[in-house]
This record gives C-alpha cells, structure tokens and sequence, in this order.
C-alpha cells in the first residue's frame, strides 16, 4: 500500500543521496520510498508506517546534512574561482575609456 507523506518542502533536484542512503540497507526492513517535490510514497503495510517513519527521519537528516555540505563546499570552490577571476582579469582601461566617449558622441 502506498502512504504518502507531506514533506516540509520541495526536494532539491539533486537529492538523489536520499535514494542511495535508503536502498543501503538497515537493520529493520526498508520498504520502496520515493521522493518526488514535496513528496514521500512509502510502500508498505499500515501497521510498517511509524517503524517506515522512524527509519525516514534518520535517513532524510542523514542526506540533509550532506546535502547541506556539498552546497557549501561547491560555494566555497565557485567564490575561490571568482576571486582568483578578479584578480587575474585584465582589461585595457584605456579601450574602456574610449568605448565609453564613444557612447557620450553617438
């Protein structure tokens, strides 16, 4: 049977760590779940759902974390490279002077 659960908000497209996490196995059984928008389908009995739940949480704040870590790292390595951008460019100041006098006459 099929509950599906609310969640808090809309997965990030590249989540897909819950998916892998989940499939990892456990010491209780882990039924089929899917996690699409704001979205839980877990496949399982009636009387499985709160154990499902249980091992859900753990599993969600589990990705959340490092979900949370590859933000951070790929915005740590995207503000180093634009650093090092800005300080490496070079421009002529002089063409850019002219392009703009140029503008002021048209």
């Amino acid at each position: 049977m099929d509950m599906v659960l609310k969640l808090s908000d809309n997965v990030p497209v590249d989540w897909e760590k819950f998916t892998e996490t989940w499939g990892q196995g456990a010491l209780a059984m882990r039924r089929q779940a899917v996690v699409q928008g704001d979205t839980l389908t877990s496949t399982c009995m009636v009387y499985e759902l709160q154990d499902q739940i249980d091992e859900l949480n753990d599993v969600i704040s589990a990705t959340n974390d490092t979900y949370r870590l590859l933000v951070t790292e790929a915005t740590a390595r995207q503000d180093a490279e634009l650093r090092d951008l800005k300080a490496n460019l070079r421009y002529d100041e002089l063409s850019v002077n002219a392009w703009r006098g140029s503008l002021r006459n048209a």
